[in-house]
């Protein structure tokens, strides 16, 4: 008589968690929007940002694209999808991407904030680690000088792909940026005059 009891309550728990499993992977599919939602209430980072990437394939709601591409682009996440993901933001997006930016910095309270050069930062940073040759390095700067207004404003990209390089320590890279960006026609404010600073010291190493 137990065993028949404890047989049974075995199938029956085997039979719930299949069913549970199914149930999630059922969701998972048909509404990736909440399960993002859920990950990311939970913490789970990286499993939201794959389920933000599933809702825009399936909603093309360019907001969860970028929120996916963010988490990516974090150092130690996953370069190889952010880059992917930034290339479809940045490229085949382009002006549901320039809405977004628009929106995002009408609804931000902090001072010299622009969600374009945030994310653009983020995405040149990504290209930098991801290089394997030099040309891949001038394709990084190129698209951080192309992103970057002459007047040199506080986070712009340039300044995010510089941070990036002498975190790493990077002096080959740094030299290069450097010479870069003493014959480009940036304006000479402070935190360009920093920045140079900060690469010559890494640079000269």
């Amino acid at each position: 008589m137990k065993k028949l009891v404890l047989k049974t309550a075995v199938i029956t728990l085997g039979v719930t968690v299949i069913l549970a499993l199914a149930a999630f992977g059922i969701v998972s599919l048909i509404a990736p929007g909440q399960m993002m939602r859920l990950a990311f209430s939970l913490g789970l980072e990286r499993i939201g940002a794959d389920y933000a990437y599933q809702e825009y394939e399936r909603s093309g709601d360019v907001e969860c694209l970028a929120r996916s591409f963010e988490v990516c682009a974090v150092r130690g996440y996953d370069d190889n999808a952010a880059d992917t993901r930034f290339e479809l933001l940045y490229t085949q997006n382009a002006d549901a991407f320039a809405a977004l930016a628009e929106t995002r910095n009408e609804q931000s309270n902090v001072v010299d904030y622009d969600y374009r050069d945030y994310i653009v930062g983020l995405g040149v940073c990504v290209k930098y680690r991801l290089a394997s040759d030099e040309a891949a390095w001038d394709a990084a700067i190129g698209l951080a000088f192309s992103e970057t207004d002459a007047d040199f404003p506080a986070g712009n990209p340039v300044i995010a792909l510089a941070v990036e390089a002498a975190e790493a320590e990077d002096a080959a890279f740094c030299g290069r940026l450097l010479d870069a960006m003493k014959t480009s026609e940036f304006e000479i404010t402070s935190d360009f005059i920093n920045i140079v600073t900060i690469l010559e010291g890494i640079a000269n190493e």
